[in-house]
């Protein structure tokens, strides 16, 4: 009598995730091995699996789309399967259409060659849809951990609106300082983190259009968890001003610090707004945004609350998982 296969009891999960420790997808990937640890996964960075779980986004496989896509599907070939990757930063909302269409042939090649794909948001799995994956997963960005807090920053004192993350083309920063220059107390802007590499520039071109405008630029460089959850605390105006994150684990860093950010309302934020409601206020447009600015400044206890109800990471994972490597069709 035959009988349907069963997942091992304890299952191995070989991780793929090149790229420096402290970028966002490398701390997604610690996050899942965490959470999964809990529901029989092991996860390791190499040799026997029973299946591997890769993270792609195009500027952690190579130096452009192409050469990542073809870093990948070498990749693909060398490891055990099944095979699922998590796709970030998905094509899609780029304003340039020559390099949207390059990066959606790219994550057409990703997904091809995998067993099965994952996204951390409802809009992503319309876009991974179109790009071909044929019953895209969803499972929500987990909350970050969050640390005790460390010494708070110099700049505690003075009223700042804040940005978590790394500075790059995009993330919104020069909203921010459009924000505070539009603000008579004229709030420093704080870029609580350090400059992504290659964008040394647009930092600098940051600073000039804050110092134009009079407005104090500050960026903190990189953070130890204690430094992020200080800068996190002391913030007097959180903000999310990226419009166009595919999704955005530094506005779930806002929440699960216990802020409630000022966030653009692109589709990941309505998408987190409609889930929590209460955890973050959208705006759309410049005088949304300043209005709510003005407001926080002059009540911040507008912007702290308790850390919302999120789904846990664990349990979806190491479910997908198994049924994986019990043969379930992805």
């Amino acid at each position: 009598m035959l009988t349907a296969p069963t997942a091992p009891t304890a299952l191995t999960v070989r991780t793929l995730a090149p790229g420096p420790a402290g970028h966002g997808v490398l701390r997604h990937a610690d996050a899942v091995a965490s959470a999964v640890a809990g529901h029989g996964v092991r996860t390791v960075p190499g040799g026997p699996a029973d299946l591997t779980h890769a993270q792609f986004t195009d500027s952690l496989w190579g130096p452009d789309i192409a050469s990542a896509a073809a870093a990948f599907v070498a990749a693909a070939g060398a490891v055990p399967r099944p095979l699922v990757v998590t796709l970030h930063d998905l094509p899609g909302a780029d304003p340039d259409p020559a390099r949207d269409a390059r990066r959606a042939a790219g994550y057409r090649r990703v997904i091809a060659a995998a067993d099965a794909v994952l996204v951390s948001a409802g809009h992503e799995r319309v876009k991974a849809r179109a790009l071909g994956a044929a019953a895209p997963h969803l499972v929500p960005l987990p909350l970050p951990p969050v640390a005790v807090a460390g010494t708070a920053p110099d700049w505690a004192a003075h009223p700042t609106l804040g940005v978590l993350g790394f500075v790059y083309p995009g993330k919104g920063h020069d909203d921010v300082i459009a924000a505070a220059a539009a603000h008579p107390v004229r709030p420093a802007v704080v870029a609580a983190g350090a400059v992504a590499d290659g964008h040394a520039g647009l930092a600098a071109a940051l600073a000039r259009s804050a110092r134009g405008a009079g407005v104090r630029w500050i960026v903190t460089g990189a953070l130890d968890p204690a430094g992020l959850a200080a800068a996190a605390a002391a913030v007097t105006v959180p903000v999310a001003p990226g419009r166009t994150v595919s999704a955005s684990g530094s506005l779930l860093a806002w929440l699960g610090h216990g802020r409630v950010p000022l966030a653009a309302a692109g589709a990941y934020a309505c998408e987190v707004a409609a889930a929590v409601p209460d955890a973050l206020r959208c705006y759309d447009g410049h005088a949304g945004r300043d209005t709510l600015v003005a407001a926080a400044l002059a009540d911040p206890s507008l912007t702290r609350g308790p850390v919302p109800a999120w789904p846990q990471a664990g349990p979806a994972h190491a479910a997908l998982y198994r049924a994986l490597a019990c043969g379930v069709p992805a």
